[in-house]
């Protein structure tokens, strides 16, 4: 009984202490992502969940070897919380769990931890442009951030609770859960772990613990860690076993791309994570450069003077192999394409660098680098409300374009009859440019094969069926007189077909 007393008010301590940096960060992230909130905006991948049945969903994650997200997905159709519709609700509870999920991260990496230095974690690790991309994709934003946070609680149960069997199975299933969910938190884990190393060497104040203490005690706790992602394997394989049906998914087909082709990926993860073209201002992209650089220089100065340059070595390899593992994610399996959420994990060594580069600081430099947060901060606030604006204008010219081509179709006195839609060639960028479009974020979506159905659908309240291949083929002749879209003859209506041309590019 006396435990438990002790233990809850240890609890209620703990969120005393950090409720005003919680409730600070929540106020940054409305300001940033608030667009997001309230009203329904479809990404390329959005419209076609709007068409798919629960069971095909579900089929589509087993197949991404995510299958705690189909589980999550069976069980929100149980309930009645379904992803399109309950869009805004998955919003809103994923910011305060992402806020969390950085706090939990803070804590694991810095083992003393303060207020004001969780909330120096946790305002980039959440408002990073890249981690947008979360809320770009509305339906699932909630399940997504829920794997951060089970990735989150992996690393601070692998090195910062008590070493006990609870405690390391608690790592082993916060790791499945997590890369079961979303595999590109497996870049959090190992980034958040290697940190851990890198804070422990860097601002250790236990003078006892010396340098190959500290490295033992870490390859042991990463062992969990390393048994963790075991399991997720032997759970990827078992669901291959179990379920045939799946084995042709993305997670299951072997990619072996020749390795300098994986190094240019990865030195362009590399420029595109720390000097990013479109999602970030350039003097903000800037100043986080040069700040990252500077807490380098200061954590490893520490390190030299409290330990010795073999540590300081150390502890330069470890911010070297972090940053590689944070941008790792688009390098496994066949998955080599560079959209912001696969580089997500970089926003986690920029928060790591910046704490642990702070805390190792002369206090006379603590106004720049205070100077230095705020204008990344707004930076990052700035970018977030821009991704989210376009996303509204692109799903506004797309659905008024949809409209537009209806209305022509309806005027041929042959629609009444139609049942299918063919939508022949793609228009993957809007005449219009959106500075914040990158890969498929922010994209039309007639850009996409799978999402040209969904949009016609929403835009216009009409149910189409997807052609038949006799039907692909008599719309691939229909468009073989070239002429494309908003051109006359560019869209027609072939027995029971609906027929639109568009650029085949």
């Amino acid at each position: 009984m006396q435990a438990e007393m002790l233990n809850a008010s240890v609890a209620r301590d703990t969120v005393s202490r950090f409720a005003n940096p919680f409730w600070a960060l929540l106020g940054l992230n409305i300001i940033a992502r608030g667009q997001a909130l309230f009203a329904p905006m479809y990404s390329i991948d959005s419209y076609d969940v709007a068409r798919k049945s629960f069971s095909g969903e579900i089929a589509y994650s087993l197949s991404d070897g995510r299958f705690v997200r189909a589980a999550v997905w069976w069980l929100q159709a149980q309930i009645g919380f379904l992803p399109i519709e309950s869009m805004s609700a998955s919003m809103c509870l994923s910011i305060p769990l992402f806020i969390i999920s950085g706090f939990i991260f803070a804590a694991a990496i810095v083992e003393d931890i303060r207020p004001r230095e969780a909330f120096a974690f946790a305002a980039p690790f959440t408002l990073h442009p890249f981690a947008t991309e979360y809320f770009y994709y509305g339906e699932v934003a909630f399940v997504t951030v829920l794997a951060v946070f089970c990735a989150a609680l992996a690393v601070w149960s692998a090195y910062r609770a008590p070493p006990s069997w609870l405690w390391r199975s608690i790592s082993v299933g916060a790791v499945v859960l997590a890369l079961g969910n979303y595999q590109v938190v497996i870049g959090h884990i190992a980034a958040g772990g290697l940190f851990v190393l890198v804070a422990d060497l860097c601002i250790c104040d236990d003078a006892s613990r010396s340098t190959l203490v500290l490295l033992g005690r870490f390859l042991r706790r990463t062992a969990v860690l390393l048994v963790g992602v075991a399991v997720y394997v032997l759970c990827l394989l078992s669901t291959k076993y179990l379920l045939p049906a799946i084995a042709s998914g993305r997670a299951f087909r072997t990619s072996s791309p020749d390795f300098f082709e994986k190094l240019q990926t990865l030195g362009a993860a590399m420029r595109l994570s720390f000097l990013p073209s479109q999602d970030i201002a350039p003097a903000t992209s800037i100043a986080t450069s040069l700040a990252l650089v500077f807490s380098i220089f200061l954590l490893l100065r520490i390190t030299v003077q409290r330990r010795d340059r073999i540590a300081a070595l150390l502890a330069a390899s470890a911010v070297v192999a972090a940053t590689g593992c944070a941008l790792i994610a688009p390098l496994i399996g066949d998955v080599r394409w560079l959209a912001p959420r696969l580089l997500s994990p970089i926003a986690l060594c920029i928060a790591a660098l910046g704490v642990i580069g702070f805390r190792s600081a002369y206090a006379k430099l603590n106004p720049c680098l205070v100077a230095a947060f705020a204008i990344v901060i707004a930076g990052y606030v700035g970018a977030d409300a821009s991704i989210l604006f376009d996303q509204r204008r692109m799903n506004l010219w797309d659905h008024q374009e949809a409209s537009r081509i209806v209305a022509r179709l309806e005027a041929d006195p042959a629609f009444g009859k139609v049942t299918s839609l063919a939508v022949v060639g793609r228009r993957k960028t809007h005449p219009f440019p959106l500075a914040t479009s990158s890969v498929d974020m922010n994209t039309s979506g007639l850009g996409s094969p799978w999402s040209k159905l969904g949009l016609f659908e929403q835009a216009t309240g009409y149910r189409f069926a997807s052609p038949t291949n006799p039907q692909w083929q008599a719309a691939i002749d229909y468009c073989g007189h070239g002429n494309v879209w908003p051109q006359p003859g560019a869209v027609g209506v072939v027995q029971e077909l609906a027929v639109v041309c568009l650029p085949q590019r």
